[in-house]
């Protein structure tokens, strides 16, 4: 319901405003490129997707950008990425192009707590060693397994 909700807000307010149409287009671009981008090695696939020191860009405000890449990430459901970290990694290419400090998170737990059991994964922001915009029961029992940018 959330997902339908993001696209009910957003889609209308797309029609008015080329800036925002552009910014869906470049975000949706970058999620169809994530899977060949993830082909590296996960660091240096990280430093592709971090913005240049100095590379701060006008973009629209930090709610708008977040919620442009949010969208992406639900629009581009042919990826055979998941959700979170489609979404993760976007907003943090975009969100960091606004000065945001954000880290992404990259944890993993076996399903239902049971350690014979399937592991799952999942993808989160963080920003000052807070989670950024994520309901808590996503990323609630994950072991942190990989941070970027390592000093985060």
């Amino acid at each position: 319901m959330a997902h339908f909700n993001l696209a009910a807000a957003r889609l209308p307010a797309l029609a008015g405003q080329r800036d925002q149409r552009l910014l869906l287009a470049e975000t949706r671009r970058l999620c169809r490129q994530l899977p060949a981008i993830l082909q590296q090695p996960l660091p240096e696939a990280m430093a592709r997707l971090t913005p240049d020191v100095g590379g701060i860009r006008p973009l629209p405000d930090e709610t708008t950008t977040r919620q442009l890449a949010d969208l992406a990430a639900l629009l581009e459901r042919q990826s055979p990425l998941g959700l979170c970290l489609r979404r993760s990694l976007v907003r943090y290419h975009y969100l960091r192009q606004l000065g945001i400090p954000v880290v992404v998170r990259f944890g993993a737990k076996f399903v239902d707590g049971v350690q014979e059991r399937d592991v799952t994964g999942h993808a989160w922001l963080e920003v000052n060693g807070r989670v950024y915009h994520e309901p808590e029961e996503n990323w609630r029992g994950f072991t942190v397994m990989f941070t970027w940018p390592p000093s985060g």
